[in-house]
């Protein structure tokens, strides 16, 4: 008969650390090493209870304990000042790169999955999430400020300084927080690094008010009522503390700065926003979706606030997309693809950058007020570092396609001028005539007003054959296709209307077909348009056309200065960095070190300006082959691969989402 026996017994199981060279003046280093006092160990494996190692000089019996020191320098960060918990730094560097590729993922699912694996092989699963974040911030705060002695600004995008094309600013009203009373508030590690402070911007939107009067009401353009177009609003919850987030990008998706909204979005906090960024870089063009309406009130405010005068300096850009929502006039008159200068920037970027943020306000929401700025720091930081190691990349490929692009639509408007047999000057004026019936701006309700009436008439006959064309090519869902189905039937209504107006009116010398004749006929001939004359219609596809061919050339040299910002900003940065690293160097032969600096410091310090410069080495080498295959005429666009270079590409001139998202509807 076999009789098995189990014997259970307790093993003392040490804390792996870097073994010191020597503890004591004993020639003969004889050491032994037993188990101290008791730590936890939190890895990506869940949580080990280990034991402090001791070790102790057999000569002179002299002991020597790990210390908060010693624990740094061997990969571990504590989670208190007493180290009794302690997380593997390669821990905090996994759960960094999860919440950036996922930013929907929470702290308590994290630490749920480490307890998980803990409880799966038999170990203690208790792990405290409080502890597990307040470390974890601490650590990036101490890598943050790292980054800062050398020189290191992950809100600074290289190809925008000192001269920035475009910066767009929008609000995203779902980064919203819960107002949590009973929550222990405690100062944010990244206060004011990339949201700015709510002190700052409170008093910003209370001088402004102070010296302007605000108007109440939401602002209007065409057919759309738009919430962000307001100059002022009150609080919407008391169960909100912020109502969202304002950011504000450049065109190369690179976010710059933002602001906790409090009142939803007025007028004064993208002006906040313009009022940082000009201090920081040159911009030629600033982008909102509401510009048709920000631009008079900014010219209203500077006339109040000379200080705020410089940023009329500035030229206003409606965002190409959103321009969809707006007037027809609206969108040639301020549209960012008709802007002399402005490239083929869209001014949507923000758009994606909120889409990223969007996600993370699944977690932010139940935080406190300071644990919300600092993680939504870190994700902007995240999505800003890995766009800066892609940005040769983007530029590469921007330059070749903007190529491509140009080549088309100059044939295209060969073509046009073939089949219309028209002169260049002649479509030029064509040109002319649509941005003077842009800027027009006769009373379209006085009944007895025929050119007021005219232009109404043109206007939504133009704007409703533009929504029917662009019905089932721009617009991918059921509900976006409803709003534009409302809205055409609405502007028929309209048009009938005025057309009954015109025709009833004495000097009409010939009556005016239907409403429905009229938008069936492709090019309908006005009555008082001159004998031989083109259609408005046709003179607005011929002002796009050309609009875009100037935009693409506009763009190739855009790109090129780019390119050369990006160039030449590294080389500076490459450029400090050796005379830094050569003056530590020269101070460590001397013996001569700052006040307040030990040597082990000084020699950190160093070490750290070593790997960044080397880093950066290697970036350029990188940026100096790309661009080097364009030199060359190497445009092929395979050779220009990356890892992660789709998000760029999502964002082009031909993309288009729903120009209602920031929109009120009337009926609602």
């Amino acid at each position: 008969m076999l009789v098995m026996f189990f014997f259970f017994f307790s093993l003392a199981c040490l804390l792996p650390i870097q073994q010191p060279q020597n503890i004591c003046s004993c020639v003969a280093q004889n050491m032994s090493v037993s188990a101290g006092r008791l730590v936890h160990l939190i890895n990506i494996n869940g949580r080990y209870d280990l034991s402090l190692p001791v070790w102790r000089c057999i000569t002179c019996h002299k002991t020597w304990t790990p210390e908060l020191q010693d624990l740094i320098q061997s990969g571990y960060w504590p989670g208190s000042f007493a180290f009794q918990t302690i997380y593997q730094i390669d821990l905090f560097t996994s759960f960094e790169q999860f919440k950036v590729t996922a930013p929907g993922l929470s702290r308590q699912a994290f630490v749920n999955m480490l307890e998980n694996r803990s409880r799966t092989f038999g170990r203690i699963d208790t792990i405290c999430g409080k502890t597990f974040q307040k470390a974890f911030l601490e650590w990036t705060y101490c890598r943050h400020e790292k980054e800062k002695l050398s020189g290191v600004d992950h809100f600074l995008c290289p190809a925008c300084v000192p001269d920035a094309v475009a910066v767009s600013a929008d609000g995203n009203r779902k980064l919203y927080r819960f107002n949590k009373a009973k929550e222990v508030e405690e100062q944010p590690f990244y206060e004011g690094i990339f949201i700015a402070k709510d002190e700052d911007v409170a008093a910003f939107v209370d001088f402004i008010q102070q010296n302007t009067n605000p108007v109440k009401g939401r602002g209007t353009c065409g057919q759309s009522t738009w919430a962000a177009a307001r100059e002022t609003s009150k609080k919407s919850s008391n169960k909100l503390d912020e109502e969202g987030l304002e950011v504000a990008v450049c065109r190369h998706n690179i976010l710059l700065k933002g602001l906790n909204m409090k009142r939803g979005e007025i007028f004064a906090y993208p002006m906040f926003l313009q009022n940082e960024v000009a201090t920081k870089t040159n911009c030629r063009f600033f982008c909102t979706d509401i510009m048709c309406r920000y631009w008079p009130y900014l010219q209203k405010v500077a006339q109040a606030v000379p200080r705020l005068q410089p940023l009329t300096e500035m030229k206003p850009f409606l965002s190409v997309m959103h321009a969809k929502g707006h007037s027809t006039s609206c969108e040639v008159q301020w549209s960012g693809k008709n802007q002399t200068g402005a490239g083929t920037t869209i001014g949507e970027e923000v758009e994606q950058v909120n889409s990223f943020l969007s996600r993370v306000a699944l977690t932010t929401k139940y935080m406190s007020k300071a644990a919300r700025v600092d993680m939504i720091t870190l994700h902007a930081k995240g999505w800003n570092e890995r766009k800066r190691k892609n940005l040769h990349i983007y530029l590469s490929k921007r330059y070749i396609k903007t190529g491509q692009k140009m080549k088309e639509a100059k044939e295209d408007v060969e073509a046009v001028q073939a089949v219309l047999a028209k002169s260049k000057i002649e479509l030029q004026q064509w040109v002319c005539d649509v941005k003077q019936w842009a800027t027009q701006v006769p009373d379209g309700s006085r009944t007895d007003d025929p050119v007021g009436l005219q232009h109404q008439i043109e206007g939504l006959y133009l704007g409703i054959q533009q929504k029917k064309r662009d019905l089932y090519r721009l617009t991918d869902r059921n509900k976006q296709r409803h709003k534009v189905r409302r809205r055409i039937v609405e502007e028929k209504k309209k048009l009938s209307d005025a057309i009954s107006k015109y025709n009833s009116l004495p000097t009409s010398t010939k009556a005016l077909n239907s409403a429905d004749d009229l938008l069936a006929a492709e090019t309908p001939i006005w009555p008082w348009e001159m004998v031989g004359d083109a259609s408005l219609a046709m003179k607005k596809k011929v002002f796009d056309k050309l609009m875009q061919v100037q935009r693409l050339e506009e763009e190739e040299a855009i790109l090129v200065e780019e390119m050369k910002r990006h160039w030449d900003h590294i080389c500076r940065r490459v450029k400090d960095l050796n005379d830094q690293t050569d003056a530590l160097s020269d101070g460590l032969t001397t013996k001569t070190y700052p006040s307040g600096l030990s040597e082990n410091a000084y020699c950190g310090l160093l070490c750290l300006l070593r790997k960044q410069l080397h880093d950066l080495k290697t970036e350029k080498q990188r940026v100096k082959e790309a661009y080097h295959r364009l030199v060359t005429g190497w445009d092929s666009l395979d050779v220009l691969e990356e890892d992660d270079c789709g998000d760029y590409e999502s964002m082009s001139t031909d993309s288009y989402e729903s120009a209602d998202e920031d929109s009120v509807d009337p009926h609602f």
